[in-house]
């Protein structure tokens, strides 16, 4: 694959799998607007280390006050003790275990072309749109610092939902905290809690897939889509946090569905 081909999905990696747009739809996507092949394997697992990296920057404060403070558990991060924090995020993290480990590669074989993706952004849209009309009518959203393990699993259910392409992981984790009575910040930022394991599994599947596979390693291109995802998750993370803070989703709604809308008629046109 070219350079140019790295840098654009990439960008579209690093871009969409913070924001509430779906990554894996716009992989798929951006792959039939452009008529490129599959990137491969070793690709997969560049842009997962860089997402990975990126949210473990944005979140490197969080990240140490929790390590640094396991042992003694009397800090809090993000309103809850370190262990509770912990607690709180494998339960929300065992349902993608489960469920991505039995079905990932079936509904990625069967589900990977623009129709579905297109589909699925719709739904992706209209579930974010509910769920931003519902906390507009909320008295008191409740901080993180609530979150509980019921929550917690919750949101860890609807995360499933994103190992169909065109279903946004961080959408579905925000619709569920929203739903829930999280405030728009307080769901997002537990979805970025979450996100960290999630791309921690996906990549090292992807890595046990990549060292099975024949297919020759480009050493420029890998780490060229890796500091290109980083870079841009990073930008989303930070745009993410800005626009909850007393903002609005509606924005990725309309965006969704009016793309998956664009394509599904493209696609029914013949293109």
């Amino acid at each position: 694959m070219s350079i140019l081909e790295v840098i654009v999905l990439a960008i579209v990696q690093g871009l969409t799998e913070f924001l509430p747009i779906s990554s894996s739809g716009h992989l798929v996507l951006a792959r039939w607007l452009f008529g490129w092949d599959d990137p491969g394997l070793d690709f997969d697992v560049a842009v997962h280390i860089g997402t990975l990296a990126g949210i473990l920057f944005a979140f490197r404060r969080e990240v140490l006050g929790v390590l640094g403070g396991l042992r003694n558990d009397t800090d809090t991060v993000e309103g809850l003790k370190p262990r509770r924090l912990v607690r709180l995020g494998l339960i929300g993290t065992i349902p993608i275990v489960i469920v991505g480990g039995l079905f990932y590669e079936t509904l990625q074989d069967e589900l990977r072309d623009a129709t579905s993706a297109a589909a699925f952004l719709v739904v992706t849209g209209g579930l974010i749109g509910v769920a931003e009309w519902r906390v507009r009518r909320m008295g008191s959203p409740a901080p993180l610092a609530e979150l509980g393990g019921r929550h917690s699993l919750a949101v860890g259910l609807a995360q499933c939902l994103a190992i169909i392409p065109g279903i946004s992981r961080a959408g579905m984790c925000v619709v569920a905290g929203m739903s829930l009575g999280q405030s728009r910040e307080a769901a997002t930022r537990w979805a970025f809690w979450l996100s960290m394991p999630a791309l921690a599994g996906a990549g090292l599947l992807a890595l046990i897939d990549a060292a099975e596979s024949s297919e020759p390693v480009e050493a420029t291109a890998l780490v060229v889509g890796a500091l290109v995802s980083f870079a841009t998750a990073l930008v989303a993370i930070r745009a993410l946090l800005w626009l909850v803070r007393g903002r609005s989703l509606l924005p990725f709604a309309g965006y969704c569905l009016i793309a998956g809308v664009a394509v599904l008629i493209a696609r029914a046109a013949g293109a």
